[in-house]
């Protein structure tokens, strides 16, 4: 089990692994507009943040990223948590939440945002069980029905 902080030759292997994870839960994957960023994670997660890449045996299993929203006030969101369904219930999504606000936390940060869709129970149990709160709506995200908090 590695996680790798994701590299420009891991792109391909990114769209690859979001267009069946989208599938699976019903979501198409539209890398041109909703996910742009996914089509370019060097630009919107590397320099601003950090996405990382969980491998099971050479197979891209699951992602993580984050992103910095606000500077000043210390505040990451949270992005992209996704663990193939077959591999999921067997605590890798827990490792990689764990290896992000590890991260959060060694870079200082005070804060970790997210938002979530009400279909995604496990992970909005998995939040919970690490500390996130649900808050009030903080983005314009169309998408999200659910909105969480972690104060590190």
């Amino acid at each position: 089990m590695d996680i790798i902080a994701f590299k420009s030759d891991m792109q391909q292997s990114v769209e690859d692994f979001f267009e069946k994870c989208f599938s699976a839960v019903g979501i198409p994957f539209s890398p041109m507009d909703r996910h742009a960023d996914i089509a370019d994670v060097e630009r919107h997660y590397m320099h601003n943040g950090c996405f990382w890449c969980l491998f099971k045996h050479d197979v891209l299993i699951g992602t993580i990223a984050v992103r910095i929203i606000d500077s000043e006030q210390k505040v990451l969101e949270l992005k992209r948590m996704f663990v193939l369904s077959e591999f999921q219930g067997h605590g890798y999504g827990r490792l990689l939440l764990e290896h992000a606000i590890a991260y959060a936390k060694a870079q200082q940060y005070h804060k970790v945002l997210l938002d979530t869709r009400r279909q995604f129970s496990a992970a909005q149990h998995l939040y919970r069980s690490c500390g996130f709160q649900e808050i009030q709506q903080y983005n314009d995200n169309e998408h999200a029905e659910l909105f969480f908090e972690l104060i590190l």
